[in-house]
């Protein structure tokens, strides 16, 4: 029997494989084995620990009450409250031998070593544990796990008393490597004793080996009294309890001991895994014999549209899934051939509005780029910029500076679009634009001095604002006519419209001479304007770069009359 369906074809495949059944089995046996070991280390560990607790209190009564028989030998009162320290530190030494206890002390009143087994050139040191004495004090008698000289001790202390306390006897027994391993053969967990030093846990006693210790002091976890510790023998379940003022012990256990009763049912679990993916492997050979080739025809149709080729289409004669898969991605090449066409249109338009107006620039989309190519034309250039802005610039925060400067970009960007004006570049507080191409009109310089006048009304009230605070700030402008190389410049991925020439530099230079509030124009473009506008010369003007003065005129507004209005009805 033929199944048409790819859908059929897989499911008659998979029902013949037990592999799943099997795997699922397996994952799930292994998981619950797991699972069930760990919550019997778990409740191990807790018990352990339980009973590691209750022995640590009463090794610590017992040790409290060992030290207490202690003090109460005549000799060491004695010798203590006569101040003979020979002989005081000769009765201790005789005691530690009696109780096989690893250290002995004796403290005065004031906290101060009278006599130590370990160290008797000591005295007059300051006593280790001067807590366990305020404790003392208390309650006749305290006892703790502290460190001394880098090493643990369990130590008790107890009031040497006559029948006032005229010192401290302190007794304990060191917690080394040896306690560790004893404790091990109880319990049958590993033991580790560790202490938290200077902001770190340092293993001060472990039936761990040396890379292990050095595991267990990085991953011990802070706050929390269970969790999971990596070493190189595997993965440990560990317990931690608190011994004394920064010292813990931690109980663990390997996971793999745990699980080793175990591990035949897995491995005879993984040998029926195994056999069912030789069966998924056979089903999955005969299943790719059918589907295969249509899905390497998709692959490479997908690979060719990734490298933007939309005319990609895939011809596949089946009439199941794949055969729908195959029409549904040549509807998707059609669709991004679409998307694609509308997005160069978009990048077009949007690079073409950097350089000019948006109805300038919607029109030149519609066409070629032929108008952009290098050409020499007559244009009317337009410089402006802030009079007084790099001593503002040099007093202010950066951020009333970007203010200032958005506000003013803000006012004076609306007017280029308006007057059909081709905005060549923005420097900070300086701008240029330019009359008269890509699209030539008939009147430039009217553009550029009525725009001119617009932005040095919109500019002036913004000014007002900035000058009530105390900063000097003023706008000048300069307008030239002449011929310049207009083009696109730059390379791939960045290019700009830009003018170059004569009329570009004197331009700028004007805007440099002009004063605040002034819109100087070039002789030029003072004849081409003079019925529009009211203006005043001031005279001829050495500029930089040009070997003669310059005729320059200053524009102090737009006139009212018949010539006016005539020469404003061809502007916008």
């Amino acid at each position: 029997m033929r199944f048409r369906s790819f859908r059929s074809r897989l499911v008659v495949v998979f029902l013949g494989l037990f592999v799943v059944i099997q795997a699922t089995g397996y994952v799930v046996v292994g998981a619950f084995v797991r699972a069930s070991a760990r919550r019997a280390v778990e409740d191990e560990l807790r018990l352990a620990s339980t009973l590691f607790a209750r022995q640590l209190e009463v090794r610590s009564q017992q040790l409290v009450t060992a030290t207490r028989l202690l003090s109460g030998d005549f000799a060491l009162k004695t010798a203590a409250a006569t101040a003979d320290h020979a002989t005081t530190a000769s009765v201790l030494e005789n005691h530690r031998r009696r109780v096989d206890a690893d250290i002995l002390m004796l403290a005065s009143l004031d906290g101060g070593v009278v006599a130590d087994t370990r160290q008797p050139t000591r005295p007059g040191a300051i006593f280790p544990a001067p807590r366990l004495i305020a404790e003392a004090e208390a309650g006749r008698g305290a006892s703790d796990v502290v460190a001394i000289d880098g090493r643990l001790y369990q130590f008790a202390v107890v009031p040497l008393l006559a029948p006032e306390p005229i010192a401290w006897l302190g007794a304990g027994f060191a917690i080394d490597d040896k306690t560790a391993v004893d404790l091990r053969r109880l319990s049958g967990l590993h033991v580790s004793f560790v202490a938290h030093e200077d902001g770190r846990a340092v293993v001060h006693a472990s039936t761990l080996g040396g890379a292990d210790r050095e595991a267990l002091a990085r991953q011990l976890p802070v706050g929390r009294k269970a969790g999971v510790l990596h070493l190189g023998s595997g993965e440990h379940l560990l317990r931690v309890e608190p011994l004394g003022q920064n010292v813990v012990v931690v109980l663990q256990e390997p996971l793999a001991e745990a699980l080793a009763p175990s591990q035949r049912l897995l491995l005879m679990l993984l040998v029926v895994a195994a056999a069912g993916v030789l069966l998924a492997l056979l089903g999955a050979a005969l299943v790719a014999r059918r589907v295969s080739r249509p899905v390497l025809a998709l692959a490479a149709g997908a690979r060719r549209v990734a490298a933007r080729d939309f005319t990609t289409a895939v011809s596949i004669q089946q009439r199941d899934e794949l055969g729908e898969l195959a029409a549904t991605f040549n509807e998707m090449v059609g669709g991004l051939r679409q998307h694609e066409r509308v997005r160069d249109e978009l990048e077009r338009t949007t690079r073409l509005k950097r350089f000019f107006s948006p109805q300038l620039a919607d029109a030149l989309s519609a066409g070629d780029e032929s108008m952009l190519a290098s050409h020499r034309r007559e244009i009317t250039v337009v410089f402006c910029d802030l009079r007084g802005f790099t001593a503002f610039a040099e007093a202010a925060d950066p951020e009333e500076v970007m203010r200032l400067l958005a506000a003013y970009h803000a006012i004076i960007g609306p007017l280029v679009f308006e007057y059909e004006g081709t905005l060549e570049r923005f420097t900070g507080d300086g701008l240029m634009v330019f009359f008269n191409d890509p699209v030539p009109c008939p009147d430039p310089a009217t553009r550029a001095v009525r725009m001119a006048v617009a932005m040095r009304d919109a500019v002036g009230s913004l000014l007002a604002t900035w000058r009530r605070r105390g900063h000097a700030l003023g706008f000048g402008t300069g307008i030239a006519i002449g011929y310049a190389t207009i083009g696109r410049i730059g390379f791939e991925g960045r290019f700009d419209y830009a003018a170059i020439g004569t009329v570009t530099n004197l331009s700028a230079r004007l805007c440099q001479e002009a004063g605040d509030g002034q819109i100087l124009v070039s002789q030029q473009v003072h004849a081409e304007i003079e019925p529009l506008v009211e203006a005043k010369s001031v005279g001829p003007l050495a500029l930089r770069g040009f070997a003669k003065p310059v005729a320059v005129f200053d524009v102090l507004g737009l006139r009212a009359g018949p010539d006016a209005a005539a020469v404003s009805r061809a502007t916008p």
